[in-house]
């Protein structure tokens, strides 16, 4: 087929499209249904894989996460519970043992169901009151909008001081008041305010503003129970080298809790990168998922368009008898029907990535997820509106060219 040939049927199937708009526009929104259906999934899933990684990578590249054993599962038959917790001073050894090789960070949660006073206001009993060190902050990737973080020695005299997420102090001060040097009451003590954390949001849907951080020895001191287990986080300075420290870590801290040699971990431990690639290895069973759902859709568009081409080439039986007969081969005639029915299946496609990217984000919106543009699977649909446009019309396309020019002529 040469180029003016084609160009030609272009031109012959616009006019097509033009004359029937009221049908074309029907096989578009079917196109466009299957296509959006496919779309909208994908979109939504990678506008949430997007956030739930910016969250994950929160952590820190090359950062290792020590904590306690939760229960399940079994080892050698014997079913596993809950391991004693991580003890204050098993935390503050694997950090000295650490210090010249890695940064590290202690922390433990003290409640999430503290209250903080101060004059006459007071928050309700939800605020997330937990202990840091002076690695926590930079380690969780908090930024504080004014202040400063804590100090070494801070940390070591429990020094009463305190950092504030911006919810609580939404809460306790007023608009224009500096809450930087104010003291603020938790359990009857007086804590100084030193920083203030820049607004967080949410993550995994919790507010990360609703909180107050302070020295992790407050937290032994105050809020610690039997079952408060601490939190470490040893961070690479290499994060390619995260696998030979994670190998070190385990051995200092299986040394430290006194594991024996053959027994299981009597601790959890996480790596940042390992926690990123497991997700990533979910979110694509759901991608696979959402892919076979748009293709279920897409086959039944694709009856539709097979139907409304047939009527098509019925109602289009004297032209096509007329154009025999002026001399158009059967491969014309057929390659006429293929490229109209192409080009109706591209527009179908576009309307759907349009609408599915639209409802994508605006369940992520619902999900705080950021706005995504999934380009590589733009250029899928359009690929895929394409090849169901053109299996589907293939059929009609190849009984037009069959027509007996003598016989389509007579018909009315």
């Amino acid at each position: 087929m040469t180029r003016a040939v084609l160009l030609e049927q272009v031109k012959i199937a616009l006019r097509s499209i033009r004359a029937q708009w009221l049908r074309t526009l029907l096989t578009v929104t079917i196109i466009g249904t299957g296509i959006m259906a496919l779309m909208s999934m994908i979109t939504a899933t990678a506008a949430l894989q997007s956030s739930l990684i910016d969250q994950f990578v929160g952590l820190g590249a090359g950062t290792i996460q020590i904590s306690q054993k939760s229960g399940g599962g079994s080892f050698r038959g014997r079913r596993i519970g809950d391991s004693d917790p991580l003890t204050y001073q098993q935390a503050m050894s694997l950090k000295a043992t650490m210090v010249e090789e890695a940064s590290t960070s202690v922390s433990a949660r003290g409640t999430m169901m503290g209250r903080l006073a101060r004059k006459g206001e007071e928050t309700d009993p939800n605020v997330l009151v937990v202990g840091g060190d002076e690695g926590f902050l930079p380690m969780s990737d908090y930024d504080l909008l004014t202040g400063r973080n804590f100090t070494a020695e801070e940390v070591l005299r429990n020094a009463p001081v305190l950092i504030l997420g911006q919810g609580v102090v939404d809460k306790l001060f007023s608009p224009g008041e500096d809450p930087l040097d104010q003291d603020v009451r938790i359990r009857n003590r007086r804590y100084r305010v030193v920083g203030i954390l820049a607004e967080q949001g949410a993550s995994f849907g919790m507010s990360q503003d609703n909180q107050a951080i302070l020295p992790v020895g407050e937290i032994r001191a105050r809020f610690s129970g039997p079952r408060t287990s601490y939190t470490i986080q040893v961070k690479s300075p290499d994060p390619d080298g995260i696998a030979p420290l994670s190998d070190r870590v385990i051995g200092e801290m299986r040394a430290i809790r006194g594991d024996l040699p053959g027994e299981e971990d009597s601790f959890r431990i996480a790596r940042s990168d390992a926690l990123i690639e497991q997700f990533n290895q979910s979110l694509s069973s759901v991608t696979y998922a959402a892919l076979f759902l748009g293709l279920i859709t897409l086959l039944g568009s694709s009856i539709g368009l097979t139907n409304i081409m047939l009527v098509t080439v019925t109602e289009r039986t004297r032209e096509i008898g007329l154009r025999k007969a002026l001399g158009a081969s059967a491969a014309n005639i057929r390659a006429q029907f293929l490229v109209e029915v192409v080009m109706i299946g591209l527009l179908g496609g576009l309307l759907g990535i349009l609408l599915g990217i639209g409802v994508g984000n605006l369940v992520a919106q619902q999900l705080d997820a950021p706005f995504v543009l999934p380009w590589d699977w733009v250029f899928v649909a359009l690929a895929l509106s394409g090849a169901v446009s053109l299996g589907s019309g293939y059929y009609p396309a190849r009984r037009a060219a069959q027509l007996d020019p003598i016989e389509s002529l007579r018909h009315a």
